[in-house]
């Protein structure tokens, strides 16, 4: 591919000025307003306009925080780079954002990018779009599976079960799966596994010196996916996308409702209270037990360990 290549926009240039661009952009997209999806996709295989109003607004405001939060040291077109593209995303991730806003910001950002002749910067966002939504907050609210061994054992592959095993027992997202594994093969011998700078850069500890049972299975799983992963050289990218959608597979197939891998951590946030707390009605305990969770799944507010524990939805 050519360093620089000429927008598909008319009267763009791989130099034109950012705002300039964005005003040709927005009556390039205007284009499908009022004209079917299935014409366009007849003349250029998919659809590179705009088909409504509605729509349209929402990509341009996407578009216009992409501009005004990340790109504020680019003046023309052909100095957007894929840090930028991560640094948006990662952004969004912080700010607890949800996989629709995550898709709906990557089908935006692709969009534009398609104006402007960027395959280099539509590639990177295709690439790692699916391991954004698995970090990213559910758009539905997150239930814990009702039987996840069950879930479990309809998934297809070793190393898809291994991970789900991970999930649901050290309640890391589908992102910090890879994180785990490299604890646990970083130091073997530990009881703590140790997860770098999960989602908003957080680094979160788990100690399974009294649980040395649950961490023989987390072992188990862990030496599973990396002989997966020096056998078939597959990349992190690849394996979570696959995974993600063998979750949901395996959830209909279980009967069980879907809001992601995400069901897991609430399965481990459910566990750990239950096998915890005990009997005991003490508020002190119950609240030192809730920090505790709290940390481990990498929160800072005990009411995100709630939101996880069907106990206290009904609060």
């Amino acid at each position: 591919m050519p360093k620089h290549n000429k927008p598909n926009i008319p009267d763009l240039n791989y130099r034109s000025g950012l705002r300039y661009a964005m005003g040709k952009a927005v009556r390039y997209f205007k284009q499908g307003i009022g004209v079917s999806k299935r014409t366009t996709r007849r003349l250029y295989g998919f659809t590179p306009y705009i088909h409504c109003y509605e729509t349209l607004k929402r990509y341009v405001g996407i578009h216009n925080n992409f501009i005004d939060t990340i790109l504020t040291d680019v003046n023309t077109i052909n100095k957007i780079n894929i840090g930028h593209i991560e640094a948006h995303f990662e952004n969004l991730l912080d700010n607890d954002a949800t996989e629709s806003t995550i898709e709906v910001n990557a089908s935006a950002l692709n969009k534009l990018f398609y104006a402007f002749n960027r395959d280099d910067l539509i590639a990177y966002i295709n690439e790692n779009r699916w391991l954004w939504i698995s970090s990213a907050t559910p758009s539905c609210r997150t239930i814990p599976f009702g039987d996840p061994d069950r879930v479990i054992s309809f998934m297809r592959g070793d190393a898809n079960k291994s991970a789900a095993v991970i999930q649901k027992e050290t309640g890391s997202r589908v992102a910090d799966i890879k994180k785990v594994v490299y604890s646990v093969l970083s130091n073997p011998s530990s009881n703590i596994i140790y997860i770098k700078k999960s989602k908003g850069g957080r680094n979160r500890m788990i100690d399974f010196s009294e649980r040395k049972d649950k961490l023989e299975l987390v072992h188990q799983a862990v030496y599973t996916i990396d002989k997966h992963f020096t056998e078939t050289k597959t990349n992190w990218s690849e394996f979570a996308i696959e995974y993600t959608k063998e979750v949901h597979r395996a959830a209909v197939k279980a009967g069980e409702i879907y809001c992601g891998p995400h069901a897991f951590r609430a399965n481990y946030a459910e566990t750990r209270y239950e096998t915890t707390i005990g009997n005991e009605e003490d508020k002190q305990r119950e609240r030192i037990v809730l920090k505790r969770i709290t940390e481990e799944l990498g929160h800072s507010r005990i009411s995100m360990a709630k939101y996880y524990i069907p106990k206290f939805r009904a609060e």
